[in-house]
């Protein structure tokens, strides 16, 4: 009849050196993580997309992440995609005119400056800079303002809705009536 076996020593007396190391990993590991998940909660239900810009100013990830877009989008000459992170509400259709710094865009890097609105926080300009020296200047807005929900678009495209005007004539019954 033997003695019981002895109940291990907890790991971290032996290689203390090896769990510090796993421990500063780990940590680094929730940091970049946690990073990720900010970053998705930034730019939810905003278009954001990886294409080489410059973005200066105070500028929050969706918004360089919808400029980005943009940029790449018009470089393309993809309408769809334009569509897609154009302001919706009212309707707008992308047209040649919205093509219009197409070859600009695919000169090289280009460079953004996004400035918040002073009075409105839905609201920011851009200015954009192509590398071949070409300049527009646009809006950004949070669809938020327009009863929408929570995501940064550009003001590009043209409306929709047919020019507002008088209301079609409708006749009066007496003027429709046989005599």
């Amino acid at each position: 009849m033997g003695y019981p076996p002895r109940p291990a020593r907890f790991p971290f007396r032996r290689y203390p050196l090896a769990w510090s190391v796993v421990t500063v990993l780990v940590a680094a590991g929730l940091g970049w993580v946690g990073d990720a998940a900010w970053g998705a909660i930034q730019t939810r239900g905003t278009p954001t997309c990886s294409w080489p810009l410059k973005v200066q100013g105070a500028a929050n990830a969706a918004q360089a992440g919808l400029a980005r877009c943009y940029l790449r989008d018009l470089a393309q000459g993809d309408t769809a995609g334009l569509q897609a992170t154009a302001a919706d509400i009212p309707a707008v259709r992308i047209t040649r005119a919205d093509l219009k710094y197409k070859a600009d865009a695919r000169a090289g890097l280009a460079s953004a400056i996004i400035t918040l609105s002073p009075v409105d926080t839905t609201f920011a300009l851009i200015s954009i800079t192509f590398a071949d020296g070409a300049h527009e200047e646009l809006g950004m807005e949070n669809m938020v303002a327009m009863g929408g929900p929570n995501g940064w678009r550009m003001c590009i495209g043209s409306d929709v809705t047919p020019d507002s005007g008088p209301p079609p004539a409708v006749g009066s019954p007496a003027a429709s009536s046989p005599s």
